[in-house]
This record gives structure tokens, sequence and C-alpha cells, in this order.
């Protein structure tokens, strides 16, 4: 099975560093980032410098398995990285000799020239393409729409997961030959238990950008009663760290950053009674505990249930801003988000340091 990657990635000036006349542009431009593609492109090759978490520590975990799939790889095709929010030509991108491949795995690149890859696909025998989404803007509603539209007219297999360590497609099709043959998707690793301790973990699957062999090589040594959720796997997690963002994604109803937290916790199912999600917490790359992001939803159901909640109790008359405050269940952010909007719209007014409803 062969790999086709592509990337943004800026151009190198003669002297170095990295440059794009583009840049100067205007704001009407999208800039993508090869940092993530750079990860899993190192974890494919296992490269001896890709992975420094260790330290002084390192013990070449990666060595053990064998895993170097150089030779597997077609090609890696790097596109611009700002680039206009719509392009006029954007099958002008796609070069004209391109490796044969039997999966494209396209990371971070502008969705009209994904959709133009996927359109092509027949030309260079691609039967499966995978969009790794680490971030929810990587790629907006329609461009995923455009996407598999074009897939399905040409007959490929398809994937968006979010993030890639959440790729776990179903038996039998190609996407699911590429996660076992390139061993990285949705972690799979193999723990061996001996009177309470763990004395190997094997990877078989990891994620994209190599953090569970980290974790992997972590978990060795622990014993079970320890909590290797928070204080191995979730810590390891942070200090590899995870790329995923932590920015409230709609579509997953959560932060990437957490969907990637609880496929690694996924490992210690066979554990038994250690999986069990952290509530409305999530863990920042710094490795505290911080409440997760409310998505933008809820925000707008909070900030209606405080307006009426304002209008309601300024029936009984005049309030302070601290009768506000106290008000059970709606927080002082959309309290005070509420009452700019009553403002706004007439419904309300101060007089000195009191809140008053407008009369009609």
């Amino acid at each position: 099975m062969k790999l086709l990657v592509l990337r943004s990635r800026r151009p190198r000036r003669p002297d170095g560093p990295s440059a794009d006349r583009e840049d100067q542009k205007g704001r009407y431009t999208l800039r993508f980032t090869s940092a993530y593609a750079e990860r899993v492109i190192g974890n494919l090759e296992s490269r001896d410098d890709f992975c420094t978490a260790c330290g002084p520590d390192c013990i070449a975990c990666r060595k053990a398995y064998g895993r170097q799939f150089s030779e597997r790889i077609a090609g890696v095709i790097d596109l611009p990285a700002v680039l206009p929010y719509l392009l006029e030509s954007p099958a002008r991108y796609v070069p004209a000799n391109v490796p044969p491949h039997d999966v494209l795995l396209a990371i971070h690149v502008h969705e009209q020239i994904l959709i133009e890859f996927v359109r092509a696909a027949r030309r260079w025998g691609t039967r499966g393409v995978v969009v790794p989404v680490e971030d929810p803007e990587w790629i907006s509603p329609a461009g995923r729409a455009g996407a598999e539209a074009a897939a399905a007219e040409v007959g490929v297999e398809i994937a968006f997961p979010r993030p890639f360590c959440s790729f776990d497609p179903p038996a039998g099709g190609v996407l699911a030959e590429f996660r076992r043959t390139f061993c990285i998707g949705k972690p799979q690793v193999e723990l061996t238990v001996k009177e309470g301790v763990i004395q190997r973990a094997f990877v078989h699957v990891s994620a994209a950008c190599g953090a569970t062999y980290y974790v992997a090589r972590w978990l060795v040594g622990r014993g079970v009663d320890d909590d290797l959720k928070f204080e191995v796997i979730a810590r390891r997690m942070h200090s590899y760290p995870c790329t995923a963002s932590m920015a409230w994604d709609d579509e997953v109803g959560d932060t990437l950053l957490h969907v990637a937290n609880q496929a690694h916790y996924e490992i210690l199912r066979p554990l038994g009674g250690v999986v069990e999600d952290a509530g409305g917490m999530v863990m920042s790359p710094l490795g505290r505990m911080l409440p997760k992001p409310v998505p933008a939803r809820e925000n707008v159901q909070n900030i209606e249930r405080a307006k009426q909640a304002i209008l309601e109790a300024l029936a009984g008359g005049a309030l302070s801003l601290a009768d506000l405050r106290g008000k059970p269940g709606i927080s002082p952010a959309a309290m005070y988000s509420a009452l700019v909007l009553l403002e706004q719209e007439g419904k309300v007014h101060r007089a000195g340091d009191r809140i008053v409803r407008t009369a009609g």
C-alpha cells in the first residue's frame, strides 16, 4: 500500500527563514500550517530526532517496533501556506505528475484544492482519502460536503477524523487497511499485567502524531491501582504535547483535545472501571484541569434565559446590579451580556446605580 501526503508549507528564502509573499495580500486570506504534517511524517518515518519528550530518559521506544514507512510514502506534495479564501482556479494547484498511490492523506490544506484532488483521484489509483481535523477551523461543513460528494462520484472512501486519533474505520475497506498497515489512528495498546503491575504495553496502533508510544512507555512499571488516567496518560499527553485544539467543536460536542485524551484513556479499558469521563473538565496543555468551554449554542440559550429573568425581576421595580448577580443558575457573564442586549433593545435603562424597565 502506498501513501501520498498533501501538506501546506511555506517556501524558504535562500538565506533560510520561511517566507511567503502572499502574507502581505490582506485579510481575505487563509493561512495553513505544516506543523502537524511534520509530526505525522516524522512518526511514519521513525526519525531519530522526531521525539525528544523523554530527554535524557529516552529509551528509543519506537525502534523496537521496526516501523519505518518511508518506502511506502509515494510522495509529499507541498501546497502554499497562504491562499485566498476563494480560489478562481483551484485545479491549477494540482501537479501534472502526481505519483500513484492507494491512500491520500490531506493535512490542513485549502478545501477547494482538496476537492480537486479527490475529483482527479482515478488518475492516480487513489482508493481512499483521509482528512484529519485537529482544529474545527481546518475545514468547513461545505468543504467537507463537497469532498464527500466528489469522493462518491469517483468511488473512493473518504474520512474526516476529528481528531486523527479517533480514526477507526469499519473493517473490510481500504481505510481500515490503511490504519492496519501504517499503524496510525485510534490507539490500540495491548497491556500485559502481572501481580498488579503493567509489565508490557505493546502499541498495535498509535495516534498519528506518535504520542501513543510515549504514553505506553510510561505505563510500563505502574500499578493498575495507580491513577493511570491523569497521572500517566493525561500528563504525558500534555508534555508530548497533544496537537488537538482546545476550541469547542460543535460537531463532536466537545473540544478535540478532550476527544484525543479520551481516545487514549480507552487504552485502560481492559483493566476495568477506569475510563470514566472527567465530566465538565479538560486538561490544558499546561497540565491544569479546567472547565470545558461552553458551546456557542448553550451561550445563546443562557443569555436568553438571563434576559427573561431580568425582565421578570424588574416587574417588581428597579434593581441594582448586586440584586441581579444573585440570581440562581445564571452565570455573571450571561447576566451582563443579557443586560447589554436589553439596553440595546430599549427594554431597560440605567438610573444611577439602578436598573429600570423601560415603560411601554
